[in-house]
């Protein structure tokens, strides 16, 4: 069995997009739960800004708990970038995460 959601939210003066996505996977006894999200928010910035290094970061987590028989998985990566556009420098900060979470099926 698969469950798939699909979510593409953008605020109304288009500044903010969030991207979401979740599936859920029962097979062989294993449910696997996958949410995917990508935000991004835009707005305009001036030529000073551009001297400031953006620094990317990433976030990895791993977890196993061997009594319940459940792993999980989380990465987050948040970031930044300049773009020109219609004669304008925008800059563009973006945040992507990704979980997966393992587990024995649930017996109804």
């Amino acid at each position: 069995m698969r469950d798939l959601i699909f979510k593409n939210l953008t605020s109304k003066d288009k500044s903010r997009r969030v991207l979401c996505a979740k599936e859920r996977i029962i097979e062989d006894g294993i449910a696997t739960r996958i949410e995917k999200h990508l935000i991004y928010v835009i707005r305009e910035a001036d030529d000073s800004e551009t001297e400031k290094k953006i620094k990317p970061e990433l976030f990895v987590i791993k977890e196993k708990n061997s009594k319940v028989k459940r792993e999980s998985f989380f990465i987050k990566m948040k970031g930044g970038l300049y773009a020109h556009c219609n004669k304008k420098l925008l800059h563009v900060s973006f945040l992507h995460s990704l979980r997966i979470d393992l587990s024995p099926e649930k017996v109804h």
